[in-house]
């Protein structure tokens, strides 16, 4: 019977009711979806994007937003050095972000060019000019702002090559679990780690090498290093990106490691010998000009040799410094015993028999030879830095600095003012590559997650296989006993009725060590048993079971009884039939409980063979914490089977929820 009748609908009061019931129910399903929605987007997102929690993509509309989340992929961090005109206070993307105004103008004056037909053809030259000389630019002397979504398929993708290789015959006859085992157990042999998956891998350290101290080197031998090398090469040959061409993607991720800022900010610091507006000017010359003040040439001087990383300093030999190179070594090692294991180890021979047949080379990776390069005199010493061989490159192509002006629109007065041409280049990358670079930046964290959760060993299958045996053994025991206890009369059928509602008491974190415990002593840890037992019978579904037969006509028994039928024909032909949306409800539960359920699985099962989706999907969030973006993206993909699921079976619901306060 209707709340309110067909005739005083039309009234002003019903009205009105009517109107706050529709708004009640509305703003009940607005806070049901929107956090889906923000669920959702937040999975599309970045590291630029992640922390606006908005139920939209902004850059979907937004051309501005979507070149600030281009940028955002090339660096870790707000890039001040290629963008000076930038506000000062911009340091993380997450406080780029949220200058929303100032995020808007400055994309708006990098794009503008892009407009202008003569700048816009300044800018492809610039840019094609610099993805010729990052190609063929040394890679040790790269920094890469990499993707950490890419790393564990990379390296997963690197060491499966090497075994491979190393064996082929053997290779064709793994399957894709074996090769990915085998390269696992390569890369552990070889990095003399344990790693469990490659999903451990995060190359940080690799990144964050001090490529700025003067002391450092790469290490030798360093098997982690190579591969890092490795990376960087794929992301400036476009692996990631397949189908891209240098002159549609001039900017990569991986680009020329630059010493202008590590010289500017030295000279800054020499306040006491530079007037700070001295030091701005000479700090954005590079290398030095011979042409310097006496006062910024010493700090240069100083900053060569005891500042500049010696990895890149080159020496010029001569009689004088190989002798003193000599006593150098001697002086350091005490006994030619010394410098033998201290620079060839066990395995390697030596080449010399005495300290006088040491020879200085032009560069060693030694400590040795770092520590005598502040004894080195200025004119014995060859600078090397990524702005020396750009600046050689724009000579030889463009013949003069005038040449370099007209094809640039540059003014420099001299070529230790040419830049690297990194914000032209980006703006060129985005106009061709923005709209098929943020597709699949959206798609990265997806890709991401199906590699982790559908890729680790059988966890879609266990996960199938512990949703049907549960939703099975909850439609068999629980309406067995329920008839039971409705249908025979039972004297202690009171009492069985409140040990069912005393497990309703307590929660599932008290019951989880006696459950533990328990499964321990039968024996069953580790199995699939241990996952399905617990969830063979239910008290809530039992109870609401038996309430439910209890209200059933008891003549449709009577009927049967006379007409001959057997005790598990009235079961099955006459009470489960009218009692369908109960069962489905409770189908449903046991489905919901089985499959989200992941702190009693990693309880009682530690093999990872075991393991299920929600298990996996736990230990993702743990382990990609530092990538928020991905673990929504995970979010979102397990959530989708029970969203289909309800959608498909809400009719069923309603029934088994409006039934039984119907009856």
């Amino acid at each position: 019977m209707a709340v309110i009748l067909t005739v005083e609908r039309k009234t002003t009061k019903a009205r009105v009711f009517l109107a706050l019931v529709y708004a009640a129910l509305s703003l009940g399903g607005i806070t049901m979806v929107w956090p889906f929605l923000v669920m959702f987007a937040s999975s599309l997102t970045g590291p630029y994007d992640y922390t606006r929690f908005s139920p939209v993509v902004r850059a979907l509309w937004d051309r501005n937003d979507r070149f600030m989340r281009y940028v955002a992929t090339c660096y870790p961090r707000f890039p001040s050095e290629a963008y000076p005109d930038a506000p000062a206070y911009w340091g993380s993307w997450i406080t780029v972000a949220r200058d929303r105004a100032g995020s808007q103008a400055f994309a708006a004056a990098q794009l503008k060019g892009l407009d202008e037909p003569q700048t816009a053809a300044r800018w492809q030259r610039m840019a094609a000019d610099y993805a010729a000389f990052n190609q063929g630019y040394d890679i040790r002397n790269s920094v890469c702002s990499f993707d950490a979504r890419d790393v564990a398929g990379f390296v997963r993708r690197y060491y499966e090559e090497k075994v491979r290789a190393g064996d082929p015959s053997a290779d064709a006859r793994r399957s894709a679990a074996e090769r990915r085992q085998a390269a696992l157990d390569r890369l552990n042999r070889e990095w003399r780690i344990r790693y469990n998956t490659f999903f451990g891998i995060r190359m940080m350290a690799q990144q964050r090498a001090p490529l700025h101290h003067a002391g450092w080197d790469y290490p030798e031998g360093d098997a982690k290093m190579e591969v890092y090398q490795a990376f960087k090469r794929a992301y400036r040959e476009r692996v990631f990106t397949p189908g891209t061409m240098a002159r549609d993607c001039p900017m990569t991720r991986t680009v020329p490691y630059e010493s202008r800022p590590l010289w500017s900010a030295y000279l800054r610091r020499a306040a006491d010998r530079v007037a700070p507006a001295e030091a701005a000017v000479w700090g954005a010359l590079y290398p030095l000009p011979p042409d310097a003040p006496a006062s910024v040439r010493q700090v240069w001087e100083r900053f060569v040799r005891e500042a500049y990383p010696r990895r890149l300093l080159r020496v010029r030999v001569t009689p004088e410094l190989q002798r003193a190179y000599q006593a150098h070594v001697q002086r350091t090692c005490k006994t030619f015993e010394t410098y033998v294991r201290l620079m060839y180890g066990s395995g390697k021979p030596c080449p010399h028999t005495a300290f006088p047949e040491i020879v200085l080379p032009a560069y060693e990776n030694s400590t040795l030879w770092r520590n005598f390069i502040p004894q080195v005199p200025l004119e014995n010493l060859a600078v090397q830095s990524a702005e020396q061989e750009w600046q050689a490159f724009l000579l030889k192509a463009y013949g003069s600095v005038e040449g370099i002006n007209r094809a640039y629109g540059w003014s420099l007065a001299r070529i230790e003012e040419a830049r690297f041409p990194i914000r032209e280049a980006m703006a060129v990358t985005f106009a061709r590559r923005g709209w098929p670079d943020f597709g699949a930046g959206m798609l990265a964290n997806y890709r991401l997650v199906g590699e982790y959760l559908f890729l680790r060993g059988r966890a879609f299958g266990n996960t199938l296989l512990l949703v049907v045996l549960s939703v099975l053994a909850t439609l068999t025991v629980n309406p067995l006993a329920a008839y039971a206890l409705s249908r025979f009369g039972l004297r202690v059928a009171e009492k069985i009725l409140l040990f069912l509602l005393a497990t309703m008491a307590f929660p599932a974190a008290v019951t989880a060590i006696p459950g533990f415990l328990l499964i321990r002593d039968l024996g069953l840890l580790n199995t699939f048993a241990a996952l399905v037992l617990p969830t063979l019978a239910s008290g809530m579904s039992i109870f609401i079971l038996k309430g439910f037969f209890d209200g059933l006509p008891r003549e449709l028994y009577e009927a049967a009884a006379i007409d001959g039928a057997k005790e598990w024909q009235i079961l099955f032909r006459i009470t489960l039939p009218m009692t369908t949306p109960i069962l489905a409800v409770n189908a449903l539960s046991a489905f919901v409980f089985a499959y989200n359920s992941w702190e009693w699985a990693l309880l009682v099962c530690q093999k990872q063979s075991h393991w299920t989706l929600a298990v996996w999907m736990y230990q993702m969030s743990q382990q990609l914490g530092d990538q928020p973006w991905a673990v929504m993206a995970g979010f979102v993909l397990v959530s989708l089977p029970t969203a289909a699921v309800f959608i498909a079976c809400q009719k069923i619901i309603l029934r088994g929820i409006v039934l039984p306060s119907m009856k």
